[in-house]
């Protein structure tokens, strides 16, 4: 990596000092990049990766909200309010009423993951009245209470209560899972189009060594028909290959800085802006040995259960699911809670002779009892139940559709590599007939046996193998990019590991 960003700097340092040397407008800085590297700048700075890098991050705050639900909760309140009114019988203890009242609460509760819900409070309330049938005043009364709720039937246990925080864990791991897909998928873009501008390159390299070719044949004609010994239409037909060669370079030109441009846009973004021309460091490999068909699927469908993110994922979702059954489940069951409340009191004429009754524990109170609620119809749990098992249903099939695509995509991948090998060993032998036949076409020239047609057809005929070569072996390494993305083996093979890329690199302003 480091040795990536030092070419790169020292590419556009190059062209830099040209621009200040006042000379000539330099070339495009060039940029030596192995395939390895333009991965590795992929993971830093292709844009699809930073902003799918964000999810997960996005992910982990709706788990810490899930959590949310079991906070404790501390609440207070307080009021006081006077009244004043004319006496209604001879018992009212004045003709004119007149009465105090401040009322302050606070208390502690909470819902435990078990769905026990408890609320634990003090009360301190202040009266004060005319009347002359109080027998104190002011009164002061105090009360330190707990009550429960416990459910027995809907909303009991832990996997009812904690579904919410199971879920939201999932979806960070089906966050994570997308990312790892992202990362596959980008990584092999990233060699589809390295191996697609080794081949634009090679095939240009062919292009420039036939217009030479031509170039030498014109030259030679044009010597010849000075001399008088070759005919004015060999001239002509030399003019019209070089021509013709011309044409084909700036095609080939153009599909060189297209594919430069995808691969500078999935590698670093940056270099679109930059006037840099990226030098690939590696060529298409030699096929390996003979590779066993039957043994390579059954590898690579064996990988793919364990490492394919898409299948993972699957089972992430079909586990939450499950819980979302459970749960709907649960809530088509009848309500039936167990509650209970104590409370210590006390009342005095003032704020500290109340508090030593509370704490004598002398005055309480208590009460129990069950709270019970059926819904009739229950048309909303059992509609909420039935959609979730239809879901889950759904999913089973998906999985299995998955794993029959996955079947396939192995099997493609190892065919188009079996594929790859026997057309290296065909294209080979196709250049090297080519090769000889454009040889023999030249030695029959210099004897006066051949055109200068003849000899144009056999070099474009050799070039057209030669470039055939070069994509066959560019086919083969793609075939086996593919092969490792169908078994999910692909970012090992550059020993990426997910959880350290989740962490966004780029600042955003």
């Amino acid at each position: 990596m480091k040795r990536t960003l030092m070419a790169v700097l020292a590419g556009l340092g190059l062209a830099a000092a040209a621009r200040a040397d006042g000379g000539s407008p330099p070339g495009p800085a060039e940029i030596r990049l192995s395939l390895r590297e333009c991965v590795h700048l992929a993971l830093n700075h292709n844009l699809d990766i930073e902003i799918s890098r964000y999810q997960p991050w996005i992910d982990d705050q709706g788990l810490r909200a899930a959590f949310g639900s079991f906070d404790h909760v501390l609440y207070a309140d307080g009021s006081t309010g006077r009244t004043r009114a004319g006496a209604k019988d001879f018992f009212a203890g004045a003709p004119t009423l007149s009465a105090e009242d401040s009322t302050f609460r606070t208390g502690l509760r909470r819902t435990l993951p078990a769905g026990v819900m408890y609320d634990l409070s003090l009360s301190v309330e202040r009266e004060h009245s005319n009347s002359t049938f109080v027998l104190l005043d002011p009164i002061w009364q105090s009360s330190l209470g707990l009550s429960l709720t416990v459910p027995v039937l809907r909303g009991a246990g832990e996997e009812a209560n904690a579904t919410a925080i199971v879920l939201a864990r999932n979806t960070r791991r089906l966050s994570v899972a997308q990312f790892e897909k992202l990362l596959t998928d980008t990584v092999f873009s990233v060699q589809e189009a390295y191996w697609a501008l080794v081949a634009a390159i090679e095939q240009k390299r062919f292009r420039d060594q036939a217009l030479e070719v031509a170039k030498k044949l014109l030259e030679d004609n044009r010597r010849r028909f000075e001399g008088g010994t070759l005919a004015k239409v060999d001239v002509t037909e030399a003019e019209a290959g070089v021509a013709s060669q011309i044409e084909g370079i700036l095609t080939a030109e153009n599909d060189v800085q297209d594919a430069m441009d995808r691969l500078k846009r999935l590698a670093d973004p940056g270099l679109l802006r930059e006037d840099s021309r990226i030098i690939p460091l590696d060529g298409p490999r030699e096929a390996a040995q003979d590779l066993d068909e039957r043994s390579a699927v059954e590898t690579g469908l064996r990988d793919a259960m364990d490492r394919r993110p898409e299948y993972r994922g699957l089972f992430v979702e079909i586990d939450s699911q499950d819980r979302t059954v459970s749960r709907a489940r649960n809530d088509s069951l009848p309500r039936l809670n167990a509650v209970a409340s104590g409370s210590l009191l006390g009342l005095e004429d003032d704020f500290s002779g109340s508090g030593r009754e509370l704490k004598s524990g002398d005055t309480y109170s208590w009460t129990a009892g069950v709270v019970l609620e059926i819904p009739l119809e229950n048309r909303s749990a059992d509609g909420a139940l039935r959609r979730a098992e239809l879901e889950r249903r759904r999913l089973i099939l998906r999985r299995r559709n998955l794993e029959d695509q996955i079947l396939v995509e192995v099997r493609e991948a190892v065919r188009a590599i079996k594929t790859a090998e026997r057309r290296i060993e065909a294209t080979r032998q196709a250049r090297v007939l080519a090769r000889e036949q454009f040889d023999g076409e030249m030695s029959r020239r210099e004897a006066g046996l051949r055109t200068t047609f003849h000899v144009l057809d056999a070099r474009s005929k050799l070039t057209d193998a030669e470039t055939r070569e070069v994509r066959s072996r560019v086919d083969y390494a793609a075939a086996w990019a593919g092969y490792r993305r169908a078994a999910g083996t692909l970012l090992s093979e550059y020993g990426i590991l997910v959880e350290p890329n989740l962490v966004p690199r780029q600042s955003v302003r």
